[in-house]
């Protein structure tokens, strides 16, 4: 029963998006009806399997934004248009899971990724943030798949600690501009004045600051060079598998590109467009360079499909995170919450660091980024708080991959945890605190700056 639940679920998630894709192209109501009647599906289907500190979250989120929608008169709308906003978002995890079989199986990451786990001391930790950070930006959660070995325990335990967290940082800053992270996709829905191309070049910024950033904080934090073994070290000559990734991740990016040019469509419809037939491809030229591999291209489909059910997750949150967040707006009036940010936070300046501030304190209580950014963005708008879209937008992003990783419930401390053994809770609330509130510190101050310079 429970693998047939499974398989049902797949396939109605897998159905769902393909829908979601072609209401873009149809502008039909009952199409928009059929899909949020297959979230509800799906989520009940799934909902027995949820761990228990998702299923509380989300069912809170849930009570609480129809109760409050319900007082003010707007149950059917809050409920409907929270699960019809949520469709967008689920497209990213449909077309990302097209590329983790592929990536997996390529031997050309493997020999960059080898080569990024084994930089001598010095300029290791630099070296991991920024290689995951390149490969994350476009590979996403697969990106973090590729270090397997790493955060497995390599014998020395304050290595281990500082070469984690240095795999958090950099795959976490990507979400300040790349389009390929749920971060991006949520802020440039939650803020629709903005485009990606506005706000790229700052983020790309953001996050150079966040992984230098990193690594001075490791380096003021732990100043003594710690041994590594000389069989470690692996040779970096591998000049021709170095340029088939380079060839893989450029050509997956031009696709995408390419796609939103000719099709004029958001960018997970974009995604969802273009990851599944590139990564079929993909995979299908891996079978005829390695004789070893005996699934076929079915066997993938079926695998991708197959594991469509295990984002039961990230969709009862961003459902519920929808509701919750249209249903607190619809009850509050945004005059009274501009006057009470007038006696709280008087200063411009002081509303970045206030709400960097709550954003963190939020993600460090569990609140995923998710409930946060669409609650903040449906009841303070930029003309509430004062600030313009594109530096609120920054904002966000810059905020929304600390907040993951000092979040014992975020996908990258539970993803972290089930690699290294090592609870969720001690990686977000111990390992990574200190080194996430100095980079908090030094993206307000960038931010800041950025809004003084362009007055």
């Amino acid at each position: 029963m429970t693998r047939m639940r499974a398989v049902t679920s797949a396939w109605i998630f897998c159905i769902l998006c393909l829908l979601i894709i072609a209401g873009t192209f149809i502008n039909e109501r009952w199409i928009m009806l059929i899909t949020v009647g297959l979230i509800v599906c799906f989520i009940i289907l799934q909902f027995k399997e949820i761990p228990i500190q998702q299923k509380f979250s989300g069912l809170a989120l849930l009570v609480i934004g129809l109760i409050v929608a319900n007082g003010g008169d707007n149950f059917r709308e809050v409920l409907v248009g929270g699960i019809e906003r949520s469709q967008i978002f689920l497209l990213l995890f449909f077309a990302i899971a097209w590329l983790q079989i592929p990536v997996n199986c390529s031997s050309s990451l493997a020999t960059v990724r080898d080569a990024i786990l084994n930089q001598p001391p010095g300029r290791r930790f630099l070296s991991l943030s920024i290689g995951i950070h390149i490969l994350g930006s476009l590979l996403n959660v697969a990106a973090i798949g590729l270090m397997t070995p790493l955060l497995k325990d390599r014998g020395d335990a304050v290595l281990h600690r500082r070469l984690c967290v240095a795999t958090m940082h950099g795959f976490t800053s990507a979400s300040a501009w790349s389009p390929f992270y749920i971060g991006m996709i949520v802020v440039l829905i939650a803020i629709p004045t903005i485009t990606w191309s506005e706000i790229a070049i700052q983020g790309i910024a953001m996050a150079i600051i966040m992984i230098l950033g990193s690594w001075l904080f490791d380096r003021l934090r732990y100043p003594r060079k710690e041994p590594i073994r000389a069989e470690k070290l692996t040779s970096l000559r591998a000049n021709n598998e170095f340029g088939k990734t380079i060839l893989i991740l450029t050509l997956l990016i031009s696709a995408v590109i390419l796609t939103l040019n000719i099709a004029d469509v958001s960018i997970p419809v974009a995604l969802s467009l273009t990851c599944p037939p590139f990564g079929l491809i993909w995979y299908g030229i891996q079978k005829r360079t390695h004789k070893g591999n005996d699934e076929s291209l079915v066997d993938m489909v079926n695998r991708v499909v197959g594991g469509f059910a295990n984002l039961r997750n990230e969709t009862l949150m961003f459902v519920a995170a929808n509701i919750f967040g249209l249903g607190i707006a619809s009850t509050i009036s945004a005059e009274n919450l501009s006057n009470l940010l007038n006696i709280v936070a008087p200063w411009m300046d002081l509303r970045i660091i206030l709400i960097t501030f709550v954003f963190l304190i939020l993600g460090f209580l569990g609140l995923h980024p998710i409930i946060v950014v669409l609650t903040f963005s449906t009841i303070f708008s930029p003309e509430v708080i004062g600030l313009r879209d594109w530096i609120l937008a920054l904002i966000y992003l810059g905020c929304w991959g600390l907040a993951t990783m000092i979040s014992p419930y975020s996908g990258t401390t539970l993803f972290m945890s089930r690699f290294t053994g090592i609870p969720s809770y001690i990686i977000g609330w111990k390992w990574s605190l200190y080194s996430v509130f100095f980079n908090a510190a030094l993206i307000d101050l960038f931010i800041i700056t950025l809004r003084h310079a362009t007055l």
